[in-house]
């Protein structure tokens, strides 16, 4: 399992593609710092991205809290619980 921590709400296409594409079945993906507005902005893609790519779905407690945001998508993590998941992955990708 690779995880992905995405911390833009966007990047420029050709990127954002990139790392889309590169998503595999059972890979995680982390919406750290601006990336958290993804679950506003982006949700559908969101929501596409998981269920194609069966793929789970994080971000930061204390990044939702500092943008005043209550996602209703994807699984909230403490720090801890960051840094947890972070070594538990074969591979960590920061985009």
């Amino acid at each position: 399992m690779r995880l992905h921590q995405i911390n833009q709400l966007t990047y420029p296409l050709i990127l954002e593609t990139t790392w889309q594409n590169s998503l595999q079945m059972g890979d995680q993906i982390l919406l750290i710092e601006e990336g958290i507005l993804r679950t506003t902005h982006h949700s559908d893609a969101l929501k596409k991205l998981i269920t194609e790519k069966q793929v789970a779905l994080y971000y930061l407690k204390s990044d939702a809290m500092a943008y005043g945001l209550f996602p209703t998508i994807g699984i909230a993590l403490s720090d801890e619980e960051w840094v947890d998941i972070t070594f538990s992955a074969d591979a960590n990708i920061s985009w």
